[in-house]
């Protein structure tokens, strides 16, 4: 009985193994995906804005929260913090136009004047009237930006790792940008694509090899449109400086409830930028993850979601 046991798990494993040398990456990082998505309880859905095709997931119960990822990134971000997140809120997760599978056309326009807009009409097609939003890196700065625009409509703002804030000590990665290296953000082959992964965390989550391999590739076939998006939301200066508004300036008239999430080893976004944002935000939250980089929703996924679980509730942090 004993051995045939045996034999039935080898031949299972057999099985998979084949399935994996045998199947297209793209269909094998699809079918991960879907699992992670079912894992969390979200459903892909559609809407149109514009000339714009919107895809986002969205899943669980309680007031809307929309999710808006990073540079480079896309709605399966959430994926992970998602399974906390469902319990206590509606979410909802969007590929931002120019990312995922949400429309993603060279000629259009991706400032953050354009990207709000849009953002806007998104906002008015999903029929949400007051809700919690979250954004990470460049997500968090469209995120403050949009509070500052419609304030009225946020019932809760997390900036997590932030972009654009002014008043904090430079990263590394903008110190080798500075120095006229390539920005590790735009990687151009899977050499770099493997340098920018092992940048973004401290403790890597477990990501299959087959994952991060589509992925390099993806980054590779959008590099062009990504490269454009990168300067059209880092405009620089002839004197160097970045002269698109900074996230101190846009909120400092901001009265609504903030927290800011940030890992202390972030080397994309640097974590003084926490406490520049505090000084135009006295009464924001501040939790700072140890040794976690720049994207704790997915290397810290529990940690990370508790204290916006426990300021949409009126809890102190120290009650989660």
């Amino acid at each position: 009985m004993l051995n045939l046991l045996l034999i039935v798990i080898s031949l299972i494993i057999v099985v998979c193994l084949v399935m994996y040398i045998i199947t297209p990456t793209a269909t094998l990082f699809k079918f991960l995906i879907s699992i992670e998505r079912s894992i969390a309880r979200l459903y892909v859905d559609r809407l149109t804005i514009d000339d714009f095709e919107i895809e986002y997931l969205r899943g669980g119960s309680g007031e809307p929260l929309l999710l808006l990822h990073g540079f480079g990134g896309d709605k399966d971000h959430w994926n992970r913090i998602a399974g906390y997140l469902g319990d206590h809120f509606d979410v909802i997760a969007i590929d931002l136009p120019g990312f995922g599978n949400s429309s993603s056309e060279i000629t259009q326009d991706y400032d953050v004047k354009s990207q709000i807009s849009r953002l806007k009409k998104i906002v008015d097609a999903l029929e949400l009237t007051e809700f919690h939003l979250a954004g990470s890196s460049m997500g968090g700065y469209l995120a403050g930006h949009f509070a500052a625009m419609y304030p009225n409509q946020i019932k809760n703002l997390w900036l997590i790792s932030p972009l654009g804030v002014e008043n904090s000590d430079e990263s590394e990665m903008f110190k080798a940008i500075n120095t006229g290296q390539h920005p590790i953000i735009l990687p151009r082959n899977g050499s770099e694509f493997s340098a920018l992964f092992a940048n973004l965390f401290v403790k890597r989550p477990f990501v299959p090899t087959i994952v991060i391999a589509y992925l390099a590739t993806m980054a590779e076939q959008r590099i062009e449109l990504n490269t454009k998006i990168f300067n059209q939301i880092h405009p620089i200066n002839h004197d160097g400086t970045y002269s698109a508004l900074s996230l101190e300036k846009a909120l400092h008239n901001y009265q609504g409830a903030v927290l800011i999430t940030w890992g202390n080893k972030d080397r994309i976004l640097d974590v003084s930028g926490a406490l520049g944002l505090k000084q135009v935000l006295p009464d924001a939250h501040i939790d700072i993850l140890n040794n976690v980089g720049h994207l704790p929703m997915l290397e810290q996924p529990f940690n990370t979601a508790q204290p916006f679980i426990a300021l949409s509730k009126g809890k102190k942090e120290s009650d989660c």
